[in-house]
């Protein structure tokens, strides 16, 4: 019988495994955790074809537009990233990762999708609908408890 404790140490097991992917992720491609985060967002959006601005990276990261303009400038510099004209608008730009689909990189930087794409792949439809309530509802619950936990600034502030 699989128990509560059994189902907590599954996800510890995960979150200890996505740890170690990001580590060996970050230590490989020399790049800091926002800089992965950016290049995951953009390589999603570019399977979409969603046009990435950078006001969209600044809202995605929860970041100031002088501190996205200045990681898309390190990513850019790196050869990561490029900037096109935004279509129709020459004052804004579209930020677009430069990772082929054959390169080291993106599998580095897709391992947790690709692993959970497999999982998920091995499940029937009924199934995987109950680990995606399941996690969101994990999610959801965290959420809330870190906004419950965090402490007030006010409260933080020394007197």
């Amino acid at each position: 019988m699989t128990t509560e404790h059994d189902v907590v140490k599954a996800i510890d097991n995960l979150s200890e495994s996505g740890a170690a992917s990001e580590r060996i992720a970050l230590q490989s491609l020399g790049i800091g955790p926002n800089d992965a985060k950016v290049l995951r967002f953009l390589l999603d959006r570019d399977h979409s074809g969603e046009q990435v601005t950078p006001r969209l990276l600044a809202e995605m990261l929860g970041i100031s537009s002088a501190a996205t303009t200045a990681l898309i400038d390190r990513l850019a510099d790196a050869g990561w990233v490029e900037r096109i004209p935004f279509p129709g608008d020459r004052r804004s730009i579209v930020v677009r990762a430069t990772i082929d689909e054959s390169s080291p990189a993106r599998r580095l930087l897709s391992v947790r999708r690709a692993s959970v794409a497999a999982a998920a792949a091995q499940l029937d439809a009924p199934e995987r609908r109950v680990v995606r309530d399941f996690l969101d509802e994990v999610a959801r619950v965290e959420t809330r408890e870190i906004a419950r936990l965090r402490p007030r600034e006010q409260e933080a502030r020394p007197a």
